[in-house]
């Protein structure tokens, strides 16, 4: 078993400005890293702790420890490898000695090669500029350099995954939603709560299609289209809802419910403090 000791070096201004790349509903980047070819990297909020595809970290001879099954959104079985990677840089932040646990990332319908998890993102303030798709790292010390248009909550936890409260979807209130910037959906639900908002098979608007995620794990997704999301002073108007058919992983256990990409660019931008315990939404 292997200890994390991810460390992360902040340049001397405390802050790093990185372009937001495709596929524009994931918050990806390009970073450098052993081997000289660029690695494609998706910062993700809903992943702990980071991972890295099991292709590359075989390739890169990396060290690795015990191996296991973890969990995934869709999956309770997604098979693991213990793994450091000795550096990764994000322009002029390099991050040493990243525990990052080798997993599957091949069958993914995008290229990714290293997933940033909670031992990294706890470890920075962060600014996702989805107007201008730019993202900003910056030390804790800094916090959010939140605009005038800002709108500040407080930021909780689900275990690892940062949460907001009581957001409003067609006047079924959801007292917990975490934010998962690895999610390419708008709000995923759990079966209790589908239930509740009538997102059943065969039910009236509600269609079917495939889901991927983290282990290759391909399963049924059901998904309908609803008014009246409301979030604080936010009316958000229409958007479509998704549940996972099979019932097995995270967002199979009853109550959950996760934000993804396409409702949080909605927003010009979104900053999470994992250290003040504080999330600004800009629109």
């Amino acid at each position: 078993m292997f200890e994390d000791l991810t460390k992360l070096e902040f340049p001397s201004c405390g802050w790093v400005e990185l372009p937001i790349e495709t596929p524009c509903d994931l918050l990806c980047c390009t970073a450098a890293g052993p081997g000289g070819a660029p690695l494609r990297v998706l910062i993700d909020t809903g992943t702990d702790p980071s991972a890295i595809d099991a292709g590359l970290a075989q390739r890169l001879a990396l060290r690795t420890g015990g191996s296991g099954l973890g969990q995934g959104a869709a999956s309770n079985a997604v098979a693991y490898t213990e793994a450091v990677l000795p550096w990764l840089r994000l322009g002029d932040l390099v991050i040493r000695d990243l525990f990052a646990p080798s997993v599957s990332l091949s069958g993914l319908p995008f290229q990714i090669d290293v997933v940033l998890g909670y031992n990294v993102l706890q470890q920075v303030s962060m600014r996702i500029d989805y107007q201008h798709r730019r993202l900003i790292l910056a030390h804790p010390d800094l916090g959010i350099q939140a605009t005038p248009k800002a709108h500040t909550f407080d930021l909780t936890f689900f275990e690892h995954f940062p949460a907001i409260e009581n957001l409003e979807v067609a006047g079924q209130r959801l007292p917990l939603v975490t934010i998962d910037t690895g999610s390419n959906a708008a709000l995923s639900v759990g079966p209790d709560l589908a239930a509740k908002l009538g997102l059943e098979p065969g039910a009236q608007g509600v269609s079917e299609g495939r889901g991927v995620g983290f282990g290759g794990c391909d399963t049924k997704v059901l998904s309908r289209r609803y008014r009246q999301l409301r979030f604080g002073p936010f009316d958000l108007g229409t958007l479509e809802l998704d549940a996972l058919h099979n019932g097995q992983g995270d967002l199979g256990r009853p109550g959950r419910a996760n934000i993804g990409n396409r409702l949080l660019e909605r927003f010009a931008a979104v900053s999470l403090d994992y250290q003040r315990q504080q999330i600004c939404f800009e629109r």
